[in-house]
């Protein structure tokens, strides 16, 4: 009896200890896998960081400590580029097809026919193409923007069977059609889409650097003391500095708009009342640039 028992407990005690073991094991796995991830983090963080200054200005290697100065803002920035891009709906098809059953694609092209003008002449389409059989890419994917204007003019409209002449109308009008990042799937276009905009960012922000530097220079013409070169964006410390000061507040280099518009056949801007004549009703993302640009933006799928 008292065997047994002795049995009974040591089995229950090796349990309790393979239970603890086994709890350990994932314990240190789990801390294992933490290390690593965080490890993958930094490298993907440094890359970020000095993917930035290739783009942006390679002298400011010179300054000490430049990446864990740069590392905060470059990757807020980069985050916030990310975001704007999950906004940015899934691919929509372009082709006839769509011109007559899609309000948006509707809207966008004055007939089907636009739509293959623009893979022929575009630059970046056309490059693409002719580097990829159709059995190879057999849909094409990529990019897709345009500038919308509207401008207030006078129109005719019918009130019941009355023509009205001469009535106040707000035309939209969509123009300026580019693709870009052109690729030969979805999954490769999200990150395509990505680096599309994360470079064209960073691209305006350098080009507003070298603005100031010029302005910089062309104020001090003639001032070419020591004291005034040091204090100039032409020293890597001063510029890494201003360009912080610049980045601080990435939703001023970049944001995204999503507007509803419900627009006649003829391009008219209708009121949500107006069900007397036919119309395309859909909604548009717009990119705002630091530079006040704007884009209507949407990812596309284009069957060749």
């Amino acid at each position: 009896m008292n065997d047994d028992r002795r049995s009974h407990e040591a089995s229950i005690l090796r349990a309790f200890f393979d239970d603890q073991l086994q709890h350990l094991h994932q314990l240190v796995g789990n801390l294992n896998s933490h290390i690593h991830d965080a490890e993958l983090q930094a490298n993907e963080d440094r890359q970020i960081v000095e993917s930035f200054v290739d783009a942006s200005n390679t002298k400011m290697r010179a300054v000490q400590g430049y990446s864990d100065k740069l590392s905060e803002d470059v990757r807020a920035l980069h985050r916030h580029v990310l975001q704007v891009a999950d906004q940015i709906p899934p691919p929509v098809d372009l082709n006839r097809d769509a011109f007559e059953s899609d309000p948006l694609v509707n809207a966008l092209f004055v007939n089907s026919k636009d739509i293959e003008k623009l893979f022929a002449t575009d630059p970046d389409a056309k490059v693409y193409l002719r580097s990829q059989s159709k059995n190879q890419v057999p849909v094409l994917y990529a990019l897709l923007t345009a500038v919308k204007s509207e401008k207030r003019m006078l129109g005719m409209d019918m009130h019941g069977e009355m023509l009205i002449r001469e009535v106040p109308q707000q035309a939209v009008n969509f123009s300026l059609h580019k693709i870009h990042a052109p690729c030969s799937g979805g999954a490769e276009l999200s990150t395509a889409l990505k680096e599309y905009l994360f470079g064209s960012v960073v691209e305006l922000v350098k080009r507003e650097m070298m603005s100031r530097m010029v302005s910089h220079q062309s104020f001090n013409t003639g001032d070419d003391s020591y004291e005034s070169r040091v204090k100039s964006l032409v020293n890597p410390d001063v510029y890494l500095n201003a360009l912080l000061g610049y980045i601080t507040a990435p939703d001023k280099l970049l944001s995204i708009d999503k507007t509803h518009f419900k627009l006649s056949k003829l391009g008219i801007k209708l009121e949500d009342d107006d069900s007397g004549q036919r119309a395309n009703e859909f909604d548009i993302h717009e990119l705002t640039w630091s530079n006040d640009t704007r884009n209507v933006v949407l990812q596309i799928a284009y069957v060749r």
